[in-house]
């Protein structure tokens, strides 16, 4: 387990947002005369990003309660994986910021997920409390990121393309964003639920996301976002990471390299690694549906203690976490697990099948001390799947 632990720190700091952003900035959007370069950034790493960015002298950034406070920035901390006061705070003071700025001013945005909670700017018949609601119920739904952004964003002011409104009202024509992409399908348009990028889904396709899981009500009261060709839509945006990285930078350490970016079902992909023997890394993002009421869990914690089912008394170590640090709304980054865990599960009483049945796989794990803790790392590249597996 040591070795795995150790590739996923080196792959962590390989994808440090400072390190990212800074081999970007030289690209940042210059301002006209007598104008000013703003900074504005969303993200669970935009603290990072902006540190990374040579010569940033101020700027206004929303970010997790855990992230750090580079100097010479305004910080506003939102609420994740739901939004709380903050949360509108932040995406007023960001539609705010937009709005103030003049036609020779330039803009860099510096983007990274987590942006969907940390900041929301709500359509005016949408309280706290319903935007919360939604939230939650499609955090327990299975659903893909994509149709989580899609009903999102067309309940907010600032997401789908909501930002680049009102930059493109404000006059602004320089603005570029340096994206730190999490998300499996949609890219840098689709990360924090795309502020300031256009949308291509449509109200009809958020409503009949709403109808597929039964979320409530206060979920129809959708408008419609930012289309591609509109004005608005001029925001550059470049990749500054994504989904396959963790993978690429683990074999760069010796790891084969299996189907990178993953998605779909927790249950599928331990399937898929379970027919695997060697050294192999993943990456992605996978998809559990979590029944009401049942422990707060975390995907990775779930597949960790699955593929302790299946390497059961083998020559074999495994590990899945967060390359942000988090799984989920837990308090671990993941979990490590060997060809012994299951049947020492078994030994001293805590039943890991049905931990798997009822979404409990924490409680196993941290009664084994095989649960990773959480921590703010400065990457946010999605998760990191690590198997050696000998024989």
């Amino acid at each position: 387990m040591k070795q795995l632990l150790a590739v996923y720190q080196q792959v962590i700091e390989a994808l440090d947002a400072r390190l990212l952003a800074r081999a970007a900035a030289g690209r940042a959007p210059q301002p006209g005369p007598g104008g000013r370069q703003v900074v504005l950034g969303l993200g669970k790493v935009a603290a990072e990003l902006y540190s990374g960015v040579t010569g940033a002298a101020g700027g206004l950034l929303v970010v997790p309660g855990d992230a750090p406070s580079p100097p010479g920035a305004q910080l506003l901390r939102g609420g994740h994986p739901l939004p709380d006061d903050g949360s509108l705070r932040a995406g007023e003071a960001l539609l705010a910021a937009a709005r103030s700025l003049t036609p020779d001013d330039s803009v860099l945005l510096l983007i990274s997920g987590g942006g969907s909670a940390l900041a929301e700017a709500p359509h005016p018949d949408l309280s706290l409390e319903d935007v919360r609601a939604v939230n939650l119920a499609l955090l327990n739904s299975g659903a893909p990121i994509e149709e989580m952004n899609c009903v999102r964003s067309h309940l907010s002011r600032l997401k789908g393309g909501g930002l680049a409104r009102a930059l493109h009202a404000a006059g602004v024509t320089r603005a570029r964003a340096l994206v730190a992409v999490d998300v499996p399908i949609g890219g840098v348009a689709a990360v924090s639920s795309g502020p300031a990028a256009a949308d291509r889904t449509t109200c009809e396709d958020a409503l009949a996301l709403v109808r597929k899981y039964a979320l409530p009500e206060a979920a129809t009261r959708v408008r419609e976002t930012l289309k591609p060709g509109d004005p608005a839509d001029f925001v550059e945006h470049e990749a500054l990471c994504d989904l396959r990285s963790p993978a690429l930078e683990a074999r760069r350490r010796g790891f084969a390299l299996l189907d990178s970016p993953v998605y779909g079902t927790v249950e599928a992909f331990a399937d898929k690694l379970a027919a695997r023997r060697g050294a192999f890394a993943a990456s992605g993002e996978l998809e559990l549906r979590i029944p009401a009421g049942a422990p707060p869990g975390g995907r990775d914690q779930h597949l960790a203690l699955l593929m302790a089912q299946k390497l059961r008394g083998e020559r074999a170590t495994f590990l899945a976490a967060g390359t942000d640090g988090r799984d989920g709304p837990t308090e671990s980054a993941g979990a490590t697990v060997d060809g012994n865990t299951w049947d020492e599960a078994v030994r001293r009483g805590l039943d890991p099948a049905r931990a798997l049945l009822e979404f409990d796989a924490a409680r196993v794990l941290a009664a084994l001390g095989l649960l990773m803790p959480a921590r703010h790392t400065g990457a946010h590249a999605g998760d990191l799947f690590l198997l050696h597996r000998m024989g």
